[in-house]
């Protein structure tokens, strides 16, 4: 692979790993998910929530990415 397509496989998977995750982060629903969350654990602080939603999303995310990345690096090498 030249240098040129790795770097346009690399903003492919770039662009669709910021894609992922912004539809992830306008689809989440924020308050219910802290209603829930506080109801269980008790007080939690905007911060911490703010850390444990974002560092789920960005996994999600990865792991979303990652998976796309495989199913089509699959379907390349098959056709």
């Amino acid at each position: 692979m030249t240098p040129a397509t790795q770097a346009g496989m690399w903003l492919i998977q770039f662009i669709s790993f910021l894609s992922i995750f912004s539809i992830i982060y306008i689809a989440f629903p924020f308050e219910y998910f802290f209603d829930v969350y506080s109801d269980k654990v008790g007080f939690i602080t905007e911060t911490s929530w703010s850390n444990i939603v974002l560092f789920v999303i960005l996994a999600v995310s990865v792991l979303v990415n990652a998976g796309l990345i495989f199913i089509t690096a699959t379907a390349r090498m098959k056709g």
